[in-house]
């Protein structure tokens, strides 16, 4: 069975084919999760390419995707789903097993500063962790079973 195509964005503008070209996928995510520096590099994300899509004429968005923010030492995680009735809802990514009171909130900052989010304490991510996650989503379409989903209002 062949996986799926995905797509790539970084800092919310450059647009890419995840390619395995260089070296498989998980290691192709781990790699560029540690590339994260919060300054040049501060976000990725990433999305199913929809079915039938022309991807030499375009790399098409997505309502569904994961994405990150911050550094490879502590970057935070979220995660965009819709329902049946196609309502998006955003969600803040949280280790399993850990407690959601374990300790004071951190903030996770990127673009240079400009830009933060306050989050729990289990829902700080390194770069390595993050990246199974980010490799359970690219074959699964979704978070693994064990991670806390705390529901964001965007409103």
């Amino acid at each position: 069975m062949t996986a799926p195509t995905h797509i790539t964005e970084r800092n919310g503008s450059s647009r890419m084919l995840l390619v395995d070209d260089i070296r498989p996928y998980p290691e192709q995510i781990r790699f560029t999760l540690n590339r994260l520096n919060g300054t040049s590099f501060w976000a990725w994300s990433l999305w199913r390419a929809p079915e039938g899509a022309d991807l030499l004429e375009s790399l098409p968005a997505s309502d569904e995707y994961i994405h990150c923010a911050g550094t490879a030492d502590a970057l935070t995680i979220e995660v965009r789903k819709t329902d049946a009735a196609g309502t998006a809802q955003q969600y803040v990514v949280g280790k399993p097993g850990a407690g959601v009171d374990a300790g004071p909130a951190a903030v996770i900052r990127w673009d240079d500063g400009r830009h933060s989010t306050t989050v729990r304490p289990n829902e700080v991510f390194t770069a390595d962790e993050a990246a199974e996650v980010f490799t359970a989503y690219r074959l699964q379409g979704a978070v693994p079973d064990g991670y806390a989903l705390r529901a964001l209002d965007l409103a």
